[in-house]
């Protein structure tokens, strides 16, 4: 690990060491990164003695849930503190920290762990390294470096369930380019930590609700190949509303765009409400979909990114379409 990255978790550490209220949360629409990762960091902070509220004003996935079943996850109205720092993680854009504008600005300082792209080091304290598998990674690496100052080992059976289910989520189940040598070493070293494997594949890849499946059939019906080399999907908000399906249960169709033969990149179109439009882009092999999504105030990875464009889907998808195609 570089110096500077070392320096950085350093001064993370020292600052929580010395701090005693904590808040944390992560991104808008909840994913296993976001969850594991601000889990894992929470959990932590409990048993460091600190006082923790997690906040989060969105609703995880129904394949995260077995992680959050324990937990009182709290929205930002609900809660009153003072004199609180804000941990924000796997969040590259600070107005994405699914907190209220007041929680932000009222926190004494902010420490920003990611590893985005498009993340401009918002926090007071930044560990940021782009070319990280997901940010439970960059926790894991906190926690052993943790170890190691302070010779507390943090990482439990709980923590290492949260992290492993980042680290298989934001690499595919360790299939995506992001999958390092250091991936595969912090994976087997939650296992020995006893992470529950069996239960984070289960709940995560082979427990779709019946509607998932209902819904799945209908966006199929979409798809849309355009040059050969980009597939797109829509999903509108009577979709979701037809199939008794959450918008935030869904994202998992994106994949089904990226992996047809010869397409380079998928496109997923996902209606919120009338004129919000969420876009997820998946790219299998060397464009930088990040770019893309950067054209339209979003952000992510080379490989994997969004944005949301405030259309009608028809008028999204004419946008978005437009750009892959100048990036083909």
């Amino acid at each position: 690990m570089k110096k500077t990255m070392i320096t950085n978790i350093d001064n993370i550490i020292d600052y929580i060491n010395g701090s005693n209220d904590f808040v944390v949360t992560s991104h808008i629409s909840p994913d296993g990164d976001n969850i594991g990762s601000t889990l894992a960091m929470y959990y932590s902070l409990i048993k460091l003695g600190k006082n923790v509220s997690y906040i989060l004003d969105d609703t995880p996935p129904l394949n995260l849930r077995f992680l959050t079943k324990d937990i009182n996850i709290l929205k930002s109205q609900e809660i009153n503190i003072e004199n609180y720092s804000l941990i924000s993680l796997d969040c590259g854009d600070r107005k994405r920290i699914c907190v209220s504008e007041e929680i932000k600005a009222n926190a004494k300082k902010i420490i920003c762990i990611d590893h985005h792209a498009s993340n401009d080091s918002y926090g007071d304290f930044n560990y940021i390294d782009v070319d990280a598998s997901s940010t439970c990674e960059l926790v894991y690496n906190v926690l052993v470096r943790f170890s190691e100052v302070n010779n507390i080992d943090l990482i439990d059976e709980k923590i290492a369930t949260c992290l492993y289910t980042g680290l298989v989520t934001d690499t595919g189940n360790f299939s995506y380019s992001n999958a390092h040598p250091s991936s595969f070493d912090m994976a087997k070293n939650l296992l020995l930590k006893n992470a529950q494997k069996e239960t984070i594949i289960q709940n995560v890849f082979q427990s779709n609700p019946y509607n998932y499946y209902k819904l799945l059939g209908e966006a199929l019906n979409t798809l849309d190949i355009v040059n050969e080399k980009v597939a797109c999907i829509n999903i509108t908000k009577e979709m979701l509303k037809r199939n008794v399906i959450s918008f935030n249960d869904v994202d998992g169709i994106t994949s089904y765009t990226r992996d047809i033969d010869g397409v380079e990149i998928g496109i997923l179109l996902k209606e919120k409400k009338e004129n919000e439009v969420k876009v997820s882009l998946r790219a299998k092999s060397y464009v930088d979909v990040s770019s893309i999504a950067q054209r339209f105030g979003g952000g992510g990875h080379v490989r994997a990114a969004g944005c949301t464009i405030y259309d009608s889907v028809e008028n999204a998808k004419k946008k978005v379409l437009e750009a892959v195609l100048k990036s083909i």
